[in-house]
């Protein structure tokens, strides 16, 4: 139920991250079988999206390492 409300494109680092900061903050929303192939959260919801997407969190922490040294992401490290 992925495009349900709006549209992700599978390409796009920021839709996947979005879509993936989404479906948790309304995972007790989701209907039964969507969060049964979701998985628990944390471990089975972190599995569910590195399986299809295996470098996706990989390659958005590599891209903040870059980004650690500005002010801005300060409060983050």
């Amino acid at each position: 139920d992925l495009r349900k409300f709006r549209t992700y494109k599978g390409g796009s680092v920021r839709d996947l991250l979005r879509a993936m900061r989404n479906k948790k903050h309304h995972y007790h929303e989701l209907p039964p079988d969507v969060r049964a192939a979701l998985g628990s959260i944390p471990d089975g919801f972190v599995q569910y999206f590195t399986s299809r997407f295996p470098r996706l969190l990989l390659h958005t922490h590599g891209a903040m390492r870059v980004c650690a040294h500005e002010r801005l992401f300060h409060c983050y490290y």
